[in-house]
């Protein structure tokens, strides 16, 4: 009994075959492509702690209760189908900011100078990293309990949800923020 073996065939390479399969189809043009979004990287904070716990807005408090693993808000006024796009991702992400490694101190006033620079620029959405609290203390998430309220209290942010996996997961949230000059 004789096995035919695969590599006796004159077989064609792969370019040959990739060549055949293309045959008869035309290249997009330049002016029919959608551009890739690429968010800028993660800014992180400036290593420096010059907000006293009075002075910053955002302050941590003794709010205990924990945050629920998926973050949703979102005021009265925005549109739900604003919100849907939101909360699936499909709003171009404009800024992003990482927490998560930080304080809740050093969070809170890092938070305010990146309101701060989002309203400069008219930023209409930001991811906010604030991860999900594995190398806390009592592995319980600071930062993201600290997040949800201080989002809430903020007259800037209109909407926020929990990112979707390929943004961080439940470790990030979308952010939804006002235009400036809009009461």
């Amino acid at each position: 009994m004789q096995i035919d073996d695969p590599a006796d065939e004159e077989a064609p390479d792969d370019f040959e075959l990739f060549r055949r399969q293309m045959r008869g189809v035309d290249p997009l043009k330049p002016d029919n492509r959608i551009p890739a979004h690429k968010p800028e990287p993660a800014l992180r904070p400036r290593q420096h702690d010059d907000h006293s716990a009075g002075s910053q807005p955002f302050a941590q408090s003794d709010f205990t209760e924990a945050a629920p693993d998926i973050l949703s808000f979102c005021r009265s006024g925005v549109q739900p189908a604003t919100f849907k796009k939101l909360r699936q991702g499909k709003l171009a992400i404009e800024a992003q900011i990482d927490l998560h490694g930080l304080t809740a101190a050093q969070a809170g006033a890092y938070l305010d100078e990146f309101l701060q620079e989002c309203h400069n620029n008219q930023t209409r959405v930001a991811l906010m990293v604030h991860g999900k609290g594995y190398r806390s203390k009592d592995g319980q998430p600071v930062i993201k309990t600290q997040l949800n309220r201080w989002l809430r209290e903020c007259p800037q942010v209109l909407a926020f949800h929990s990112a979707q996996p390929r943004d961080g997961g439940s470790g990030a949230v979308y952010v939804l923020l006002k235009k400036p000059g809009v009461g």
